[in-house]
């Protein structure tokens, strides 16, 4: 039996997608990230403005990985608060928790002690208790005027970053459907992290390792960037 065009045209699509899942898949599950060092990272050591990008292995993560060829697909902020340690991010843990949320880290590091994580430090030129104060005032207050419950929507997502806007906008979740990393680079815009910025569907998570492609503030860098150990954060949850 001899196929038509579009059932040909079909099939090819299928069994593309099926080659570029696999690759995926295969990419998540080996954790082939030998290019990247892997370091011991302690509870003390994390610090308000440090960046966590994260692999996870659901289907979701797969198929960005398989598609877009990205390494990592979430990605989450870090804030102190006194002695505690929060966490910011657009997440959804099994449609319980949803939305742009602030989590205490203890609480985070259970939905995701069990994946790879990459840490980013940021460091901060004549750092001081005062500067990054500051900056969690500043995390905080952002969150208070973008808190929202929506949860992320792919192919809302896709039709933004296939056609991307030029110039860099404010959040509005009333107009648009972003991905967590998109809330998080308008936050270390609002800030003043990020000095300039294109609009943010511009961008992948890939592009936050290091903070590589983005005009930081020249007294801000993420230069130092490493696999956390996951075996130092399995302690930490104890």
């Amino acid at each position: 039996m001899e196929l038509s065009y579009y059932e040909l045209f079909y099939f090819l699509l299928i069994m593309t997608c099926i080659i570029y899942i696999i690759l995926g898949s295969r990419l998540i599950y080996t954790k082939d990230y030998r290019d990247m060092t892997r370091n011991f990272l302690h509870y003390n050591d994390i610090n308000t403005g440090d960046l966590f990008l994260v692999s996870y292995s659901n289907v979701d993560s797969i198929t960005s990985n398989s598609m877009m060829g990205l390494k990592f697909t979430h990605a989450a902020i870090c804030a102190r608060e006194g002695t505690n340690l929060y966490i910011y991010e657009l997440a959804n843990y099994f449609e319980e928790i949803t939305g742009f949320i602030k989590m205490p880290f203890s609480e985070w590091l259970k939905y995701n002690k069990n994946t790879l994580i990459l840490y980013n430090r940021l460091n901060i030129v004549k750092d001081s208790i005062i500067k990054r104060k500051y900056l969690s005032i500043m995390f905080d207050k952002f969150h208070k005027k973008y808190k929202t419950d929506n949860v992320f929507n792919m192919v809302d997502f896709a039709l933004r970053y296939i056609n991307p806007e030029p110039e860099y906008s404010k959040l509005d979740f009333a107009e648009k459907n972003y991905a967590c990393y998109e809330v998080i680079l308008s936050m270390m815009k609002d800030v003043g992290i990020i000095l300039d910025l294109k609009s943010t569907e511009n961008y992948t998570t890939e592009d936050m390792i290091g903070m590589r492609n983005f005009k930081l503030r020249p007294s801000f860098d993420y230069t130092e960037h490493f696999i956390a150990d996951i075996n130092s954060f399995s302690f930490l949850s104890d």
